[in-house]
């Protein structure tokens, strides 16, 4: 990922912290106008719970007052109270009464500024009705039931618009009161009046109190201001607050969600000993969204304006620091090109900290430079230093090894020279070829003070010209096995003779019978494994561990192993008494030290 320039982190700060401020800005006012708007919508519930209870106390006390009135009209006492009379004793004349009855009553509600009147008799029997259709005849409606009726037909009423009540007829839900007619001081009948709660009249509270409201009676919404389906889910969401309580009075105010827009709700005017209330909603969200609109567009546009400005702001800032540190940047990587530390920086406009830094720079590659030409001086009297003391130690390595390869040559021709000595007398022509032998292996042995290293074949040509003087020498009591891989490897010279002449040696010379000597050599993963073993004399585990101490061949042969691959050879000796003896060696190929 690239990393973002100075002037690209600047004008992201900035901008980021213009955007976190009126975020932040947003969100408070938000939460403070939704709290004031909340706080504010509990007064105009409540003011409008008053206004709904004064409209009905208005209507009723208007109603009352209209009643009383129309409860003095002595014909229709006379009237009610002759009716009453003829049908207990079953005189005809009765239906024509309650004829009068209706007539006196359909002049009465052409007076009054009702939407229903009723006229019972004393025992609450309908007598008539006004303002909706009349039941029909043989009907027996009786409203003694109703709490408005009882009241006025008992021997103590209470007031009347207390006793008011609910009732429900032919789909239609009335508030009613009732008054009493009395003829001297007896109850015949009551007048009952009433205005029907009805989507008018709730839209005509909402039109004064700006609330919306709903007239909820036993499950079922008879009036209100809300649309059909948020009828439907307050609806569902009263049935639910029902049935998970065991109180009927819920919570008076609290929110409710209709429709995806949130409410604040308050109940109020639930009857006793029925299921009918009013419920005042005014949403939240619509009143947050009149307050919080114009808010949003002018945060919206003091952020762009604001980010406009710190855009522009931070481009400057980052302008008056990147343009000195550029130049110093492009100061810095001319000295990298160049390598010349000596170079002054040359300011394009004052800057008291780039200039600080660059006279800082400049005192730090001026020291440079200094240690560098000390360290220049310190390295080259470290590496001819160096160069002597490798090539002292390569002289002595050198020195070393060649006085080892030196130990080898006598001892060698000691014991050739002995065997061509006792073959001159007894086979004078056998003793010229073994000299012709011996001859080519003094000749090897001059060369091998020039190489550190033959091929396998040529050492295996040197062992064959050792091997034909000492079959020369032991007879038939000597036989040779050979079984060799990778003839091209190269192994340091003198590595076979001194493993074969020790077979000859201890295996083969104390041994009465014929011995085997057996040469295998194959290459693996890296290495070259060499084996020599005879079925000889052999060695107890004491010789073993002292086998150094009793020559010089094998001993010659590690110490210049050693030399040659330092810690990183194998060589084991396996010997029985009586049994034979095994060399094993492991070495690495193309991994000697050079000797210089």
């Amino acid at each position: 990922m690239k990393p973002l320039k100075l002037r690209t982190k600047i004008i992201f700060f900035t901008v980021f912290m213009v955007f976190t401020l009126v975020s932040g800005s947003f969100l408070l006012i938000n939460l403070v106008v939704k709290r004031q708007v909340r706080t504010r919508l509990v007064q105009d519930l409540e003011r409008s719970q008053d206004a709904v209870e004064q409209n009905q106390k208005d209507r009723l006390r208007q109603l009352v007052a209209h009643s009383i009135i129309a409860a003095e009209n002595s014909t229709l006492k006379a009237a009610i109270d002759t009716y009453q009379t003829e049908l207990r004793n079953r005189i005809s004349i009765a239906e024509q009464l309650k004829r009068t009855v209706r007539n006196e009553a359909a002049k009465l509600f052409s007076i009054l500024t009702a939407d229903l009147l009723i006229v019972t008799g004393s025992n609450g029997e309908v007598l008539t009705i006004e303002g909706i259709s009349s039941p029909s005849e043989g009907s027996n409606l009786n409203l003694s039931a109703e709490r408005s009726v009882m009241n006025c037909l008992s021997q103590s009423p209470v007031d009347f618009e207390q006793a008011a009540g609910i009732w429900q007829f032919q789909g239609k839900t009335f508030r009613i009161v009732s008054v009493p007619i009395l003829l001297q001081d007896i109850v015949v009948g009551t007048l009952t009046t009433g205005f029907e709660i009805s989507p008018s009249f709730v839209h005509s509270i909402k039109a004064n109190t700006n609330s919306d409201v709903a007239f909820v009676d036993n499950g079922h919404i008879i009036a209100s201001t809300l649309t059909p389906a948020e009828n439907d889910v307050l609806l569902r969401r009263l049935e639910r607050k029902k049935s998970n309580t065991n109180d009927m009075v819920d919570p008076i105010q609290e929110e409710a969600t209709l429709g995806g827009e949130t409410y604040l709700t308050l109940k109020f005017g639930v009857e006793k000993g029925a299921n009918n209330y009013f419920l005042v909603l005014n949403s939240i969200d619509r009143n947050m969204k009149e307050i919080m609109d114009p808010i949003k567009v002018t945060l919206i546009m003091i952020g762009i304006f604001s980010i406009l400005f710190s855009t522009l702001l931070g481009l400057a800032l980052s302008q008056s620091i990147t343009k000195p540190l550029m130049n110093f940047v492009n100061f810095m990587g001319e000295i990298t090109r160049t390598g010349e530390l000596q170079q002054k920086f040359i300011p394009w406009t004052p800057n008291y900290e780039v200039d600080v830094l660059a006279r800082s720079f400049e005192s730090m590659a001026r020291s440079l430079a200094e240690s560098q030409a000390e360290t220049a001086r310190y390295h080259e009297e470290l590496r001819i230093k160096e160069f002597n003391e490798e090539k002292l130690r390569g002289l002595a390595i050198r020195s070393h090894l060649d006085a080892l390869i030196s130990q080898i040559n006598p001892h060698f021709l000691f014991n050739a020279l002995n065997t061509v000595g006792v073959m001159i007398d007894e086979n004078p022509d056998e003793a010229r070829r073994l000299t012709v032998k011996l001859a080519n292996i003094f000749r090897k042995t001059l060369q091998a003070s020039e190489r550190d290293f033959v091929s396998l074949q040529d050492e295996l040509n040197f062992i064959q010209d050792y091997l034909e003087i000492e079959k020369a020498r032991f007879g038939e009591r000597l036989r040779v096995e050979k079984n060799v891989e990778a003839l091209h490897v190269k192994i340091p010279c003198f590595t076979l003779q001194p493993l074969v002449e020790n077979a000859i040696k201890h295996g083969a010379a104390p041994k009465i019978g014929t011995t085997t000597i057996r040469i295998h050599v194959s290459q693996a993963e890296g290495h070259l494994n060499i084996q020599v073993s005879d079925d000889g004399m052999g060695m107890p585990r004491s010789a073993v561990d002292s086998m150094f101490e009793r020559g010089y061949g094998l001993k010659n042969l590690i110490e210049r192993l050693k030399i040659l691959y330092p810690s990183e050879f194998v060589w084991k000796v396996e010997s029985e008494f009586l049994k034979g003896t095994t060399v094993f060696l492991e070495l690495p190929i193309g991994k000697a030290v050079k000797i210089g």
